[in-house]
């Protein structure tokens, strides 16, 4: 025994040759002095801790959130065939350099890939109506330098509801609206603000029709979109099939999850209908921008409840119909105070759209 280090050194007899670690030693000690002489103590535990027990539980509750919503979670490859990549760059992709097949010749630089196969493998089995998500590991090539990210896709086909009896949705299948409010739960769970839609002009290699989805107008965030149905005939996929991708470690990175209190309100709210042509092109994020533009004071909500094209609509132009609900924080609004507020709003209208 060293005093000075406090520490022990013990020589093992060569036909111990049982003794290999010091729990055998710690044991031996035990069996030579008596098990029956050392006092019984509680167990001690440690809870340990890790930089990652955070970002686990942000996937854990997102994996929850999307089964909620009534999606499987599926586990693709992570290795799949070159002449499946679509969306990237050939210099992008990650190459095996001895691959042992050509169904599995790179590293996937998209989630997408793999959960395709998956709907072609349900409906292949003649279970048509499928909705999945998967949360995993992407990788591309950045300047000669492997990265690799975590992300999250959806996928979904078929049937809207599982079949009963009768109802006026009974036939329903998924749509596009249904995708981007599956997207819309997912980004608002993990509390980012400011994150805009915007549709692509043209198709891509992968989808018929798509749009991206960024922060603050800048931050890529992913797309989702329609997959074109000459691929969707490709693997045997007889219905629309829509597909979403996310940045799942930028969700977690830039999201706020903090939750605030509000009273309900105290004072009646007053509500006031816009009804407006304007051109066919015109978005509903473009009637938004509008109104935050015009900052009406006592604004509580912005909706829109129709849509109209027909009798009486010019050629090239729709109608649009808006509720606005005004509410005051500390009293009741007067009808001059709605109306001055409202008129902002309808000559931002007349400026902009």
């Amino acid at each position: 025994t060293d005093s000075h280090t406090d520490t022990t050194v013990f020589r093992i007899p060569t036909w111990r040759v049982d003794l290999k670690r010091e729990v055998d030693l710690i044991e031996e000690i035990a069996r030579l002095y008596g098990v029956d002489k050392i006092p019984a103590t509680a167990p001690r535990g440690a809870h340990g801790e890790n930089a990652f027990d955070a970002t686990y539980d942000e996937i854990a509750e997102a994996r929850h959130l999307l089964s909620g919503l009534g999606l499987n979670e599926a586990q693709g490859q992570t290795l799949i065939g070159k002449s499946e990549v679509r969306s990237q760059k050939p210099e992008e992709v990650v190459a095996l350099a001895n691959p042992l097949s050509s169904d599995m010749d790179v590293l996937r630089p998209s989630l997408l890939p793999g959960l395709i196969h998956s709907l072609r493998h349900n409906v292949s089995r003649k279970n048509y109506d499928v909705a999945l998500f998967e949360v995993g590991r992407v990788f591309t090539n950045v300047n000669g330098q492997t990265k690799e990210e975590r992300r999250v896709a959806i996928a979904i086909t078929g049937a809207r509801a599982l079949n009963f009896w009768s109802g006026t949705e009974r036939d329903a299948k998924f749509d596009a609206m249904d995708l981007k409010g599956l997207v819309e739960d997912l980004v608002e769970h993990f509390g980012l603000r400011g994150v805009q839609f915007t549709k692509r002009a043209e198709s891509t290699a992968l989808f018929l029709e798509s749009a991206t989805l960024a922060l603050g107008g800048k931050l890529q965030l992913g797309e989702l979109g329609q997959l074109l149905p000459t691929l969707a005939k490709k693997y045997d996929l007889r219905d629309a099939v829509f597909l979403a991708e996310l940045r799942l470690d930028e969700l977690i990175a830039r999201g706020n999850r903090s939750k605030s209190f509000k009273a309900l309100p105290q004072f009646p709210a007053s509500r006031r209908d816009v009804a407006m042509l304007v051109p066919e092109a015109t978005t509903h994020d473009a009637v938004l921008a509008a109104v935050k533009q015009a900052k009406p004071a006592n604004l509580e909500g912005v909706e829109l409840f129709d849509v109209f094209r027909g009798k009486n609509v010019p050629e090239g132009q729709k109608s649009l119909a808006y509720a606005f609900t005004y509410r005051g924080i500390d009293k009741t609004l007067t009808d001059a105070e709605i109306n001055a507020s409202h008129a902002k709003v309808v000559e931002a209208f007349k400026a902009q759209l």
